[in-house]
């Protein structure tokens, strides 16, 4: 019996494991309800591609990609997820390498948090709940790190060397990340105007959102709209023997 059983007790954790090529080859209780399954045979050897649209699937890969290239661990990554009944809530998503006995990187290990859920005491982000609601829950708004430091009784410097100690990227970058998944999903949500979005989600203008956009994602806001709103919508399930043909 592995480790992983473990995760199997602890309902708001949602635990898998996924190869180099990117297929689920483990995963939890809690992870088969997020993607709406009820057996792990109806998970592994699937991709994210098979379960989420595509725009949010392509981001989750990436970052596996990121993890098996370098071989450094993804932590507390906030990111949208699809719920089962459709709807996109935000998550916390930790992801580690894992390595064969020469020291290669293999696969993906990662444990995927619902961040509405993460109020108890037990909480990795107990203390710094406030700032993170309000990146979240208000992400359009400026938050100075004054305000943000205010938020947990710190200092600037304390507050920028502690959260980038947590959380392993300063709080600016944080913030930038989480309006990057917040416009990528009214991009291919929504026929808003992109300087709409823009300001939406917290960018200064149009001209601003662009540049970072094509920073982050490599492509600009309508190329990425274009790209993703043409994907028809994937099936509540994929169909096992379709997948093996």
């Amino acid at each position: 019996m592995g480790f992983d059983v473990l995760f199997d007790h602890v309902p708001d954790v949602y635990f898998f494991v996924k190869d180099g090529g990117g297929r689920f080859v483990r995963c939890n209780q809690a992870f088969l309800g997020l993607l709406g399954r009820t057996r792990e045979e109806e998970v592994i050897g699937f991709r994210d591609s098979d379960f989420f649209p595509p725009s949010l699937a392509e981001n989750y890969m990436n970052d596996d990609r990121v993890v098996l290239r370098s071989g450094e661990p993804i932590l507390n990554r906030v990111e949208l997820m699809r719920n089962p009944d459709g709807s996109i809530d935000w998550y916390t998503t930790t992801k580690l390498p894992l390595q064969d006995k020469k020291g290669v990187t293999i696969g993906v290990a990662g444990i995927t948090r619902d961040v509405r859920k993460m109020n108890s005491a037990a909480a990795h982000f107990l203390s710094w709940a406030p700032v993170l609601e309000a990146m979240l829950g208000d992400y359009a708004e400026p938050h100075s790190a004054e305000d943000l430091a205010a938020k947990v009784a710190l200092s600037v410097s304390q507050f920028n060397r502690q959260f980038k100690k947590k959380f392993h990227t300063t709080p600016r970058s944080y913030l930038t990340s989480v309006r990057m998944n917040a416009a990528c999903h009214l991009l291919v949500s929504t026929d808003l105007p992109i300087s709409e979005i823009a300001l939406q989600t917290g960018f200064y203008d149009q001209s601003h959102f662009s540049n970072q956009f094509l920073r982050h994602r490599d492509m600009s806001p309508s190329q990425y709209r274009r790209k993703y709103s043409a994907d028809p919508p994937l099936p509540l399930a994929p169909e096992l023997d379709e997948k093996k043909a």
